[in-house]
């Protein structure tokens, strides 16, 4: 998605530009599967928020605003052996696992962190201390570490506070001002239908979009064009490259790059997913994220995405992820598709015990190596340049992305700066 949107605000600008996309088919971790013939969505749970002005801008751009829908949506935990629900008010005072007390400092703390606007000090502690420090330590326990283990798994005690803290400000937005529910879309079609639409206008202007063409090499001269050698033994040259893979593929295929400027790159630390996607022929909860605290579950939460896909789309099934996030290289990650599914369906069951396999109309298993930087203490502070050291080789990755997990609104922002940086 970031070398999509890069190249539309780029040909937009008049540039002529072409693709290379080592899969056969465009859109990274925002591409679709039909997991059931009839039925295609996106490998992984995407949704947008109401805060997410960029995307939503670059998406009626496209000519798809009228396609995205809103769902009121549901918050539930698996805490003590049982699922509770904390999707209003009233249900947030019912929470048997928190005191009235823990409930009070939880909303008050809400508050506040929504209302700071100067970060930087956050990232000079971790989120496990700032929130404990915040909120107390009930609180972290029951609500937020479960929180950060479904977005990070064993990574979460080495992320700043300022991760959190955008997330919540982020997450806050999405409840309408008057009756405080949470709202969260999908584009019709889900972002196959986005994806596809990106493809058209990029053809429309003149891209070129080669698929199958993964770079093997990247050599540059002092000033002339940057030439890319693929592994098809192709070479081809341009004026100026944008790299928008993340970076330790990035340092692989650039022998050529300044020891300071590969260790920016190196320093970056990333999570692994490894995600099960299930077409169900029953809803599971009534919940689009259950956050697990209870403890011993290998997967990292269960997403109904149901309650963001429509009927017209779903039919009377139902649509389940089960993520599991990893550090990179844990050997969990290289487990067959069986031996996968078959852990994350024993979790599945140890929190819905009438769960069946019979249930299952179809399931997948998608994994990418390289997802989520890992935002640690002063994380700002070693972001490498969009510029680097070689003539007219530029760089965009989620590596740039700032106190925030992965989502297409930062993308679309920093294909936007990348864009205007050579426009």
């Amino acid at each position: 998605m970031m070398g999509l949107a890069t190249a539309y605000y780029l040909s937009k600008a008049g540039h002529e530009v072409t693709i290379l996309e080592k899969e056969e088919d465009v859109g990274g971790l925002s591409r679709s599967e039909e997991i059931a013939p009839g039925f295609r969505w996106d490998r992984y749970y995407h949704v947008i928020l109401s805060t997410d002005a960029d995307l939503m801008g670059f998406i009626r751009e496209i000519g798809l605003g009228e396609e995205i829908d809103f769902y009121e949506t549901r918050t539930g935990f698996f805490t003590d052996g049982s699922l509770h629900s904390m999707s209003s008010i009233r249900e947030f005072l019912g929470f048997k696992p928190l005191s009235l007390w823990d409930k009070f400092r939880l909303g008050l703390g809400i508050i506040y962190s929504s209302r700071i606007k100067d970060w930087k000090h956050l990232e000079k502690v971790y989120a496990r201390d700032w929130l404990i420090k915040v909120f107390g330590q009930k609180n972290y326990e029951k609500m937020w570490d479960p929180l950060l283990l479904s977005k990070l798994g064993s990574a979460k005690d080495e992320v700043s506070a300022a991760f959190i803290w955008a997330i919540i400000v982020r997450y806050y937005g999405t409840r309408q001002k008057s009756s405080k529910t949470e709202m969260m879309g999908t584009v019709r079609g889900g972002y196959h239908t986005v994806l596809n639409r990106v493809r058209e206008r990029l053809l429309s202007r003149g891209t070129v979009i080669l698929t199958g063409h993964e770079v093997d090499r990247v050599e540059a001269g002092k000033d002339g064009p940057v030439q890319i050698l693929c592994q098809d033994d192709k070479a081809l040259e341009f004026d100026r490259v944008i790299a928008t893979i993340p970076s330790p593929e990035l340092v692989k295929i650039c022998p050529g790059l300044p020891d300071e400027y590969r260790a920016q790159l190196e320093r970056v630390r990333y999570l692994s997913i490894i995600c099960v996607a299930l077409l169900l022929r029953r809803s599971l909860v009534p919940f689009y994220v259950t956050n697990l605290t209870d403890p011993g579950f290998p997967i990292t939460g269960l997403i109904e995405a149901t309650h963001v896909v429509s009927e017209e789309i779903l039919g009377d099934r139902a649509l389940v992820y089960l993520p599991k996030w990893l550090p990179a290289g844990d050997p969990f990650f290289l487990e067959s598709d069986a031996r996968v599914t078959e852990t994350f369906l024993e979790s599945l069951t140890r929190i819905i015990p009438d769960f069946r396999e019979e249930d299952i109309v179809a399931s997948a298993v998608h994994r990418d190596p390289f997802v989520q930087p890992i935002l640690g203490l002063g994380y700002s502070e070693n972001i490498p340049p969009m510029t680097t050291p070689i003539a007219n080789f530029y760089v965009v990755n989620t590596s740039m992305i700032l106190n925030s997990t992965l989502n297409n609104n930062q993308v679309i922002q920093l294909a936007r700066q990348m864009a205007g940086l050579l426009s």
